[in-house]
């Protein structure tokens, strides 16, 4: 009798000893996630400041619009080599900064796109063309459809069903 008495003993021991064990990995581990998520954020932080220190040294007077230099390109151009080859259209039209000249053919009443048509009276796609801002959404209330318009900005997808989609920069008037 005294030796399953010892041997309940140290099996409540062990048990014990093992607990603590786990919890104390379980605090370690969540320790770690949170402090290293800290640490490399703290790291990360002071390295963009001193990458901003050494940027801000050298005279950079340009702004983005100045960088950015758009290819020029018509809707009708655009749809002929989507109709001519989807994939190839793709690659040399999508994420490229364009300036899209075509007629009007839709104004979206809740106003967050425009759409470039080709000069195809049976068409139904052409340039999905998104507004980004309010100045641009005060220049589409005063155009009107079958107007030429010319838009720049960036194109951010193409496919044969949907047409090309651009996010405008700018409407050129």
């Amino acid at each position: 009798m005294a030796k399953e008495g010892k041997e309940k003993k140290k099996g409540s021991c062990l048990k014990t000893v093992l607990i603590i064990v786990v919890v104390i990995v379980v605090i370690g581990v969540i320790g770690s996630i949170a402090g290293g998520n800290e640490e490399s954020n703290a790291t990360d932080v002071a390295d963009n400041a001193s990458n901003v220190t050494e940027e801000s040294s050298e005279p950079i007077e340009q702004t983005e619009e100045e960088q950015i230099e758009y290819t020029p390109a018509t809707v009708n151009d655009m749809m002929a080599a989507l109709n001519a080859n989807a994939l190839n259209a793709s690659d040399t039209y999508k994420d490229q900064y364009l300036e899209v000249t075509g007629t009007l053919g839709i104004i979206d009443s809740s106003g967050k796109y425009i759409t470039l048509m080709p000069d195809d009276d049976f068409a139904i796609v052409g340039v999905q063309c998104y507004i980004t801002d309010d100045s641009q959404l005060d220049i589409v209330k005063t155009l009107s459809t079958d107007s030429t318009v010319t838009v720049r900005g960036k194109c951010t997808d193409v496919g044969e069903v949907i047409g090309y989609s651009l996010d405008i920069d700018e409407i050129v008037q």
